[in-house]
């Protein structure tokens, strides 16, 4: 696909594309074992990581249509409609500025609407987050456990091997030592 991409006129309308050749980049990836590993570890984290965003979706969903529906009315700019609402929640969530830039003027009209915003708070950023954390964490530690297992069983193989190869010569040694005392013997 970089190749691909490499061959596409410098000038036009394509003329965009070829600033994807910075992709070749990528390759160190799978050059250096310590990246390989946590490349590994993060592809091994995907189902986890898509269960915990759908739990997370359906907690926004949740959390959008009561704050569209308590405050819309009021502040339609954060959380006018469904989007804006989940737009205003994400802003809350990642704590980018949620306290003084949005629920201390709702809370002027609103005075219990940190009873809305701290549960989400609790459940969106430090539960759910923490969650994803946690699968990477675990996904990276199972593929790295199993890849020192990979290796320690390929060691035991070639550890097998040589004691077979190591074996077979000490009996063709003993082989030709009892031809060679028969040969003296006689």
């Amino acid at each position: 696909m970089v190749v691909a991409i490499a061959l596409v006129p410098a000038s036009g309308p394509f003329a965009v594309l070829r600033a994807l050749r910075v992709l070749r980049v990528l390759r160190v990836l799978m050059i250096v074992p310590s990246m390989r590993r946590v490349v590994g570890g993060l592809l091994a984290a995907l189902p986890g990581l898509s269960s915990i965003a759908m739990v997370l979706l359906l907690v926004y969903y949740v959390f959008a249509v009561i704050a569209t529906q308590l405050f819309g009315d009021r502040f339609p700019d954060w959380f006018g409609t469904l989007g804006r609402s989940f737009y205003t929640l994400f802003q809350i969530m990642t704590l980018e500025s949620w306290s003084m830039g949005i629920v201390r003027p709702l809370m002027e009209v609103f005075p219990y609407a940190w009873t809305f915003f701290i549960p989400f708070i609790l459940v969106a950023t430090f539960t759910m987050l923490n969650l994803f954390i946690g699968v990477i964490v675990s996904a990276m530690q199972s593929f790295a456990s199993s890849e020192t297992e990979a290796t320690a069983s390929a060691v035991d193989n070639a550890r097998d091997h040589i004691e077979a190869d190591l074996h077979a010569e000490m009996r063709g040694l003993r082989a030709e030592l009892a031809e060679l005392k028969a040969m003296l013997r006689a």
